[in-house]
């Protein structure tokens, strides 16, 4: 056995000596034969006189060129020995020997080359002696270096008359081009897997259809393939597409390649499907096109997302947004029955105790009757509050912009709550350090809110002591004043740590408040939303026991804006001899309105519900409709409808106004649309109600009773300001009386000035006689009068100017002569000379 395996083994190593022997002989005789070309080539030149100098030294120009290149070049002879070389190529090997010396050379006999400088070198052999032994040309072959650089190099071979004579190399260095190559391919590979764990079957089809790319969950999801299939069998010519509008939507796939190819614009196909066990599955499909340079489809690149989840999703959304309307539209309707069940026995409340008041009363039963009215209006305050800040919080309050002087605002405020601080035995004082008039734009009402709410706070937690309310001005610039009202009290305080909780809405700084005081703990929540709506900011202060300071920040432009005043009118002698049909179907209600009216000299016709007014405005005429909203069979809408379409009755036209206990954003708006010309809310008082009549009556724009402002000549209180007088007056009797006496000797006579001229339409004497009126008024501190001398002074600038002025200069003139029957009352030691 022994034997065999050396017998073997020898037989081996004889066999491997004769291939080396064979290689040896195969490599001379290839040598041999090298030699016996050169030498017949030297031949060849000697006998063409061709010296060996010119034969190697190659073209001068050719020489020239190549030294200035960047890529290397060499040029061998079809024997290996060099025509031409260049730096660039020496510098790529390492080659420190004059160009001139290499001429006629073979590199790499003569070991010149460093071929240390590749990776590989025995790469670079084998390819070389491949490249040379094939004579073909090549193009980028690369190479790579020690140092890191990457080297692309091309062959080209040279053939004179059929026969080899030779051959170039080009060497480049191709790092950059390589390494941008790497981060191409990199980034390729990221886009890829990002594109294989997304959600969505994607995939990119060239024009032809074939598979450019897909992602892992396309390649398994045989839909995909089925989209071309789809379309490839039923597919039809281009010529036979027709599209009347480039955004004509697809409803399968067949439309959708058609649009995408022949119209190159993409699309979407949206699917329901549902499987053999009733699972509904929702599918989004898209192919869009992608276009060269040219215009030309480049690429298809399809999408194929389950979107069920989203859709499932989405329709819960739609029915929780469904709920959310339900619950709004039944917070509303709650909202709105409440405040109409509680308007509406407040109306009859309120309006009895007025028309008690105007009995004979001992003084007993006018204590009792005044109780009633506090507990009626604090009751309407806390319904008011309520939907204030619904109002509020539901983002439907708008600001006014209405020119008003600030000071005269604030001051006015102040004045009003002078009763009730002296119930309290409280001393209130109002300090103005603004120093001169802030006439401002913005909305006075919503500041009166604001300030109300704060006063009426600090009165109702202050037992004894003092409340002050200040007014300054911070900054001041060319459009924009900002100014600061503080109002301090030295009540029972807040403890530090309730602070912070103050303005949330039901809250108050201890649950025993509200029984003790009352309120809804919303008047500082609409205090807290009302400044921030207005852009400005509110800040508190307080200890326990000692006290409280509101301060509020409140921006306003300076721009001026003619005013629009809300009035109030007392002349209600236009009332005499009026027909109103009076539509009620509540017998108090009735009682109330009927009273007042009938009072005034109006004539009253009743009905108790809708369908008896529109019988009555069909058979008799009538002036004005006060129509209740909430009446048996039907209501005052649909009642207001039906009259406004009897166009051939002298009716259909009347002024009608609502009478309703609503008093919820959008009520205004709602019996506009009717065909209303305005709304009285329930409960009023009777000044508001007799003006909205009369302002319908003279055809003005929608009247209505709202939470704004009311001018009012009640004969209980003072209209002009005996605080603003004395401080005019510096406090000097001397003074004070002789403002008075110029008061009452000049304002008969400016009235009746500015009567007549109005009566002979001379308005730029209406214009002159109003502003000296509003000088004497404003001095006077009767702030119920501003608005309305300043309206007359305006619309005097007109032309025309309205067809109210004339009404207006009379409820001023009628406003004065109640004012100086005040101060002969108050000051009888005052003459006026004749």
């Amino acid at each position: 056995m022994a034997e065999n395996t050396n017998s073997n083994t020898s037989a081996k190593l004889i066999s491997i000596e004769l291939e080396m022997e064979r290689a040896a002989r195969y490599a001379a005789e290839k040598k041999l034969l090298q030699k016996e070309r050169e030498l017949q080539l030297l031949q060849r030149k000697l006998n063409n006189s061709e010296t060996t100098a010119y034969s190697f030294t190659g073209n001068d120009i050719i020489n020239s060129i190549n030294q200035h290149l960047q890529t290397g070049i060499l040029i061998e002879n079809e024997s290996g020995l060099v025509i031409s070389i260049n730096e660039s190529f020496c510098e790529f090997f390492n080659i420190h020997v004059p160009i001139h010396s290499l001429i006629g050379t073979d590199l790499c006999s003569n070991n010149l080359i460093d071929e240390t400088i590749f990776i590989n070198p025995f790469h670079f052999q084998q390819r070389t002696n491949e490249i040379l032994s094939n004579r073909i040309p090549v193009r980028n072959d690369m190479l790579e270096l020690r140092n890191g650089i990457i080297i692309e190099r091309d062959y080209s071979p040279l053939f004179q008359q059929g026969e080899y004579t030779g051959h170039i190399w080009y060497y480049n260095d191709a790092t950059l081009k390589y390494t941008l190559e790497k981060k191409l391919e990199k980034q390729k590979n990221i886009y890829e897997k990002i594109l294989s764990y997304l959600p969505a079957d994607i995939a990119v089809l060239s024009p032809e259809y074939a598979d450019l790319f897909l992602n892992p969950i396309a390649i398994k999801d045989p839909e995909l393939r089925q989209w071309i299939i789809e379309w490839l069998i039923g597919k039809k010519g281009s010529a036979t597409y027709k599209s009347d509008s480039k955004d004509s939507r697809v409803t399968n796939y067949q439309e959708l390649f058609e649009q995408v190819i022949n119209l190159k614009k993409g699309g979407i196909v949206e699917e329901k499907k549902s499987d053999t066990e009733g699972h509904t599955s929702h599918i989004l499909k898209n192919l869009h096109p992608v276009l060269d340079e040219d215009g030309e489809l480049e690429m298809i690149i399809g999408l194929h997302t389950d979107i069920t989840e989203r859709v499932q999703i989405e329709d819960e959304l739609i029915q929780a947004k469904m709920k959310t309307e339900e619950l709004a539209r039944a917070k509303d309707l709650f909202l709105a029955n409440v405040s109409h069940e509680i308007r509406t026995p407040m109306n009859g409340i309120l309006g009895i105790a007025g028309l008690l008041a105007k009995t004979k009363l001992n003084q007993k039963q006018q204590k009792m009757t005044g109780m009633i009215k506090d507990a009626a209006n604090n009751l309407l305050v806390i319904v008011n509050d309520i939907l204030n800040f619904e109002k509020i919080s539901a983002g439907r309050i708008e600001l006014e912009k209405i020119q008003f002087l600030l000071n005269e605002k604030v001051a006015l405020l102040a004045e009003s709550f002078q009763y009730k601080a002296k119930e309290k035995n409280i001393q209130l004082s109002f300090n103005d350090l603004t120093e001169k008039p802030l006439k401002v734009v913005g909305d006075p009402y919503r500041l009166s809110q604001i300030v109300t709410n704060l006063l009426a706070n600090a009165i109702k937690f202050t037992n004894t002591g003092y409340v002050e309310i200040t007014l300054q001005t911070i900054t001041e610039m060319t459009e924009e004043v900002w100014i600061r009202i503080e109002i301090k009290d030295s009540g029972i305080g807040i403890p530090t740590e309730k602070i912070d909780s103050l303005f949330q809405p039901y809250q108050q700084a201890d649950t025993s408040i509200s029984r003790k005081y009352g309120g809804t703990g919303l008047g500082l929540s609409i205090v807290k939303n009302l400044v921030t709506l207005m852009g400005g900011r509110i800040g508190v202060e307080s200890k326990i026991n000692s006290g409280s300071i509101f301060s509020i920040q409140l921006p306003f432009t300076k721009n001026t804006l003619s005013a629009k005043p809300v009035y109030a009118v007392s002349d209600y002698n236009q009332l005499k001899g009026l027909r109103v049909l009076l539509a009620e179907d509540v017998e108090m209600n009735q009682f109330i309105a009927r009273s007042i009216l009938e009072e005034k000299g109006v004539y009253i016709t009743e009905a108790i519900d809708g369908r008896e007014a529109i019988e009555k405005v069909k058979n008799f005429s009538f002036d004005l409709i006060l129509m209740d909203i909430s009446m048996p069979y039907i209501d005052g809408i649909q009642a207001t409808s039906i009259i406004r379409s009897m166009k051939n009755s002298p009716n259909y036209n009347i002024p009608i106004i609502a009478l309703t206990a609503n008093a919820l954003e959008g009520d205004k708006q709602k019996y506009l649309s009717a065909g209303m010309n305005g709304y009285i809310s329930k409960p009023f008082l009777e000044e508001e109600f007799l003006m909205v009549i009369l302002q319908c009556l003279h055809k003005n724009d929608f009247c209505f009773s709202s939470d704004n402002e009311y001018l009012s000549i009640p004969s209980n209180e003072k209209l002009y300001s005996e605080a603003h007088l004395m401080g005019m007056g510096r406090y000097q009797q001397v003074f004070i009386d002789k403002m008075i006496a110029l008061f009452l000797q000049t304002m008969p006579e400016d009235i009746e000035i500015l009567q007549e001229t109005a009566k002979v339409k001379d308005w730029k004497k209406v214009e002159r006689t109003a502003h000296r009126i509003k000088s004497a008024i404003r001095s006077m501190g009767i702030q119920s009068a501003i608005q309305a001398i300043r309206y007359i002074e305006e619309a005097a600038q007109k032309n025309p100017p309205p067809d109210d002025i004339v009404y207006k200069i009379e409820w001023v003139a009628k406003a004065m002569k109640l004012v100086m029957d005040q101060i002969k009352a108050d000051y009888p030691h005052i003459s006026v000379s004749k």
